[in-house]
C-alpha cells in the first residue's frame, strides 16, 4: 500500500473522503503527484491558489518574514498586521474600512453573526436555501444543504432559510428580530448559482429599512475570482460585513472580516483569535494583494472566464443541461451526477470539484493561461461528448464488442417485464452467470445490466470506475429524499470456468455465489419493493473486489454518504455477517551469494524459510488464549518460488495475513522488515483494516425482523476473509452489514453453485426488509 496514503488513512480523522492522489508539489496552474504526474488545478485548492501554486512573491514573503517573527498576539501592535490592514480596508467597497483578523472564511462568518448580534441586539439571521457558509455551529446554522446540517442538529436558534433570488419571501423573511441577511454573490457549493442584481439590491435595501445588517460571504468569491476583486463590485453592492478567507493568503491559513459603520457596539475582549492577524499570514497576505491588484489581474479572470464559457458551450454536449459562472468561477450542470465525470477528468490530469450532486465545479488559478484552459476544454470534450446512452454510461468508459451487446440486449428486453416473477428472476442470475467477468474485464457484464435495470424502473449507468450503478427514488411528500440506502455487490470474478448449468434445484458457474447471487438478489429486490417515502436505493455492480485495488468500492466510497449499507456477500439466505477481518498482502525476496552445498552458509531458501516460521511463532503467541478465529491472526503462503543464476540464489515468496479487529499492522510491518534482515526485502500491499457491526445497528435489526417473518431464526455470523465492507465501512461509518444467499465456503471453488430455492427466499426477505425500511 501507498505509505502516503497508509498514513494519512491509519492516523487521519477519517471526516474527509480522499482521492487515490498523493500531491506534492505545485507551481502555477499545475500540481504533481509523488509518482511526477502533472494535473491542471482548476480547483486551486478549493479556491485558495487564486495566484498560482508557490508564487514567487508569495513564497519570498514567507521566507522573509519567517526569519523575522512568526507570531505577535493582538494585544501587541505589529507592523505588518498593520500594513495589510490598511492595504486591505483602502481596497474594500464603500465605507468598510474596518478589518477583523483570523485563521479562516468560517471563522470569518462565525465573527459577522456575532458583530451583527452584538450590533443590533437581535437574535435573527435570515440566509438563503442552497448557501453554504461553513461547518462551525454558528456558520452550518446558517448553511443549508441537510447533509451538513443533520449530524450535529440542533444547531444554533433563531435562523431562516430562504429561495436564493426571491426577493418576496425575503422581504417576509426580515422582521424586527432579524440582526442579519447573509448571501454569497455566487453560490458555490450550492451549483455555482447566481441571482439577479436586483434581489441584491433589494436585500440591502430592506436591511437598511429595518435596521438589520447585510453580510456577504465572498470567502470563495473575493480576490478576483470572479473578475472583480469582490464580487459585490459587479451590482455596486456595499455590505455591512463582508467575510473574506481562502484566497486572501495565497495559501496561508487567514480568514477576515470588513466592517462597515452600521456595524457598532464592538469593544476589546467581545472577540478574538490566538492566531489572528499573526505578522507571516499578514506578511503573505500583503503580497498577494499587490499581485491582485495589478490592472489587468481581475479583468483578465473575467475575459478568460467569459472565453472559456462559451467554449463549453459551444461543443454542444448533450449532456450538459447548463454552463454558468462569474469570471473564472464556472458550473457545468450535467444531467446525471457529476462525480464519475470528475473522476474521469482527473484520470486526463484535470483537477476538478462538484457543486451538489449534478454541477462540475472548477476554479481555476487567475494565472492560468488560455492555452491550459485550451487543454481542459479538451479533456472535458472526452469526458462529457461521448455518444449518449439510455444508460447513462459516461462517455469513452464504457465500451462492448458488439457481439456481445446484441446477445445481451435481446436477453434485458426478453426479461425485463419478467424480474417480477421467479421464473424472471432465476433467467436473470443464470444469464449473468453466463456472462465471463473476471477482475478487470467486467465491461460486458456492466452492460448487460444497466440495461436491464434501466427497463426495471432503475435510472442506470456506468461510472467512471466501470461499476455499473442503479438508482431507484421515492421523493417524500415535500419532494424530499430523508434516506439514502446502498446496496454494494461486486461483479467480478476470480480465474477458472465453470460452465453454467442447472439442475437438481442447483445453478453452478463461476461467481452464481460470489457475488452474482447477491447482487441479483440485491437488483430484484429493489426493483419490487415498494420504497417508503423519502427513500433513495442506489445498486452497485462493482468492479475489482477481487483484487488488492478494490477499485470499485474505493471509488463508491468518495461518491455517497448514505444513511445505510448492505454489502452483498454470501451469508445464507437467514444469515446476517457483521464483520469482516483484515487483510496484509506480503511480498518477500531474499537472496544470497552463491555457495558449494556442503558449506556452512545459509541460502537464500534457508534464510526465507526461518523468516516464515518466525512468522508462524509470533503468530502462535499473539493468538493464546484467543479462541474465536475472527480475533486471531491467519497466515497463508500464496506462493513459493526459487530461482538461481549462478551467481546468487533467489527465494521468492508471497503470503496473505488475515488480520482481526484493533491490530497495529505498523508495528507488525516494522518487525517484519527487520527480521528479514539486509538478505530480504519485504513489500507490503493490500492493506484492509478489519470491520464488524453490532446486532443492534438499525439495519441489522431491519434483515432480523425480515427473516424472521419469512419463518426463520437469523444467524450472525463474523467472516475470516475480506469484501468491500472493509473498505467502505470506515469511510461512511453507517449502519453496515453483509447479506446474500450461497454457501461462502464454495466461494473460488469448482463447485461453485447456488440453491435456487435460497435465492428466491433471499429475495423475498430483502424485498421486505427495503418496504418496511
Amino acid at each position: 500500500m501507498n505509505n502516503i496514503f497508509q498514513q494519512e488513512d491509519s492516523f487521519g480523522s477519517g471526516v474527509y473522503a480522499k482521492r487515490e492522489t498523493a500531491i506534492v508539489r505545485g507551481s502555477g496552474a499545475t500540481v504533481w503527484d509523488e509518482n511526477g504526474r502533472s494535473y491542471l488545478d482548476c480547483a486551486a485548492g478549493i479556491g485558495v491558489a487564486n495566484v498560482g501554486h508557490c508564487h514567487p512573491q508569495v513564497v519570498a514573503a514567507i521566507t522573509a518574514q519567517a526569519s523575522q517573527l512568526i507570531t505577535c498576539q493582538e494585544m501587541f501592535y505589529n507592523d505588518q498586521r498593520a500594513q495589510f490592514q490598511a492595504q486591505l480596508a483602502a481596497t474594500l467597497p464603500g465605507n468598510l474600512n474596518r478589518v477583523y483578523l483570523c485563521n479562516s472564511g468560517t471563522e470569518a462568518i462565525e465573527a459577522a453573526i456575532k458583530f451583527a448580534r452584538l450590533s443590533t441586539r437581535r437574535p435573527g439571521i435570515v440566509a438563503a436555501m442552497r448557501g453554504f457558509h461553513g461547518r462551525t455551529l454558528g456558520a452550518l446554522s446558517a448553511t443549508h444543504n441537510k447533509k451538513y446540517r443533520q449530524p450535529f442538529e440542533p444547531l444554533v436558534s433563531h435562523f431562516s432559510h430562504v429561495p436564493f433570488g426571491n426577493s418576496s419571501r425575503l422581504d417576509a423573511a426580515i422582521t424586527e428580530q432579524t440582526a442579519a441577511v447573509i448571501l454569497e454573490i455566487v453560490q458555490g457549493e450550492g451549483g455555482v448559482q447566481l441571482a439577479t442584481p436586483g434581489f441584491f439590491h433589494r436585500a440591502q435595501q430592506l436591511c437598511q429599512e429595518r435596521g438589520a445588517l447585510l453580510i456577504i460571504d465572498e470567502v470563495q468569491t473575493g480576490f478576483g475570482r470572479t473578475g472583480e476583486l469582490f464580487a459585490c463590485e459587479h451590482y455596486d453592492l456595499v455590505p455591512d460585513l463582508i467575510c473574506l478567507g481562502k484566497a486572501m493568503a495565497g495559501g496561508m491559513p487567514m480568514g477576515a472580516v470588513g466592517i462597515g459603520s452600521r456595524v457598532q457596539n464592538l469593544a476589546p475582549g467581545l472577540h478574538g483569535s490566538t492566531f489572528g492577524g499573526n505578522p507571516l499570514a499578514c506578511a503573505t497576505a500583503t503580497a498577494v494583494l499587490n499581485i491582485l491588484q495589478q490592472p489587468d489581474i481581475a479583468s483578465r479572470a473575467a475575459k478568460l472566464g467569459d472565453q472559456f464559457r462559451h467554449q463549453i458551450e459551444a461543443l454542444n454536449l448533450p449532456l450538459v443541461r447548463d454552463v454558468r459562472g462569474l469570471g473564472l468561477m464556472i458550473g457545468i450542470e450535467l444531467r446525471q451526477r457529476a462525480m464519475p465525470y470528475v473522476q474521469a477528468l482527473m484520470d486526463k490530469g484535470i483537477v476538478a470539484l462538484t457543486a451538489g450532486s449534478t454541477v462540475i465545479r472548477l476554479l481555476p488559478p487567475l494565472t492560468i493561461t488560455a492555452e491550459e484552459l485550451d487543454r481542459v476544454v479538451v479533456a472535458l470534450e472526452q469526458v462529457l461528448a461521448a455518444k449518449k446512452r439510455s444508460s447513462g454510461a459516461v462517455a469513452g468508459l464504457l465500451t462492448v464488442p458488439s457481439s456481445v451487446s446484441a446477445r445481451t440486449s435481446a436477453t434485458a428486453a426478453d426479461q425485463a417485464v419478467s424480474l417480477k416473477n421467479d421464473v424472471g428472476a432465476v433467467g436473470f442470475l443464470r444469464r449473468l452467470v453466463e456472462i465471463p467477468s473476471l477482475s478487470g474485464e467486467e465491461t460486458a457484464v456492466a452492460n448487460f445490466l444497466i440495461q436491464q435495470m434501466n427497463q426495471s424502473g432503475f435510472t442506470a449507468y456506468v461510472d467512471a470506475a466501470g461499476n455499473a450503478v442503479g438508482e431507484r427514488s421515492c421523493p417524500n411528500a415535500a419532494g424530499q429524499i430523508t434516506q439514502e440506502i446502498v446496496l454494494l455487490s461486486h461483479m467480478d470474478t476470480v480465474p477458472g470456468d465453470i460452465p453454467m448449468r442447472q439442475e437438481d434445484g442447483k445453478l453452478y458457474g463461476r461467481g452464481s455465489v460470489d457475488a452474482k447471487g447477491p447482487l441479483a438478489t440485491f437488483i430484484i429486490a429493489a426493483t419490487r419493493a415498494n420504497l417508503p417515502p423519502g427513500t433513495r436505493l442506489i445498486v452497485v455492480g462493482a468492479v475489482e473486489e477481487e483484487s488488492a485495488t478494490s477499485k470499485g468500492a474505493r471509488f463508491v466510497a468518495s461518491q455517497y454518504q448514505p444513511t445505510a449499507c448492505l454489502i452483498g456477500e454470501p451469508s445464507g439466505w437467514d444469515g446476517i455477517t457483521l464483520g469482516y477481518k483484515g487483510r496484509l498482502l506480503i511480498d518477500a525476496c531474499f537472496t544470497q551469494p552463491m555457495s558449494h552445498t556442503a558449506g556452512a552458509d545459509s541460502g537464500a531458501a534457508e534464510l526465507g524459510l526461518e523468516w516464515y516460521n518466525n512468522i508462524v511463532a509470533y503468530i502462535n503467541q499473539f493468538n493464546a488464549e484467543k479462541p474465536r478465529l475472527f480475533d486471531q491472526l491467519l497466515p497463508s503462503v500464496r506462493e513459493l518460488h526459487t530461482s538461481s543464476d549462478g551467481l546468487e540464489n533467489r527465494l521468492e515468496m508471497k503470503l496473505g495475513i488475515r488480520l482481526p479487529p484493533n491490530f497495529d499492522v505498523t508495528i507488525f510491518e516494522r518487525w517484519l522488515r527487520e527480521e528479514a534482515g539486509d538478505a530480504g526485502t519485504i513489500r507490503t500491499y493490500g492493506y484492509e483494516t478489519a470491520v464488524q457491526s453490532k446486532r443492534t445497528n438499525p439495519l441489522a435489526q431491519a434483515l432480523n425482523r425480515a427473516i424472521r417473518q419469512a419463518g426463520s431464526v437469523p444467524t450472525y455470523k463474523h467472516k475470516t476473509g475480506t469484501s468491500d465492507m472493509n473498505v467502505v465501512e470506515p469511510v461512511w461509518n453507517c449502519p453496515i452489514v453483509a447479506y446474500g444467499p450461497g454457501d461462502s465456503k464454495l466461494d473460488h471453488t469448482p463447485n461453485e453453485h447456488i440453491i435456487i430455492a435460497e435465492y428466491l427466499q433471499a429475495i423475498q426477505v430483502l424485498e421486505t426488509m427495503l418496504t418496511n425500511l
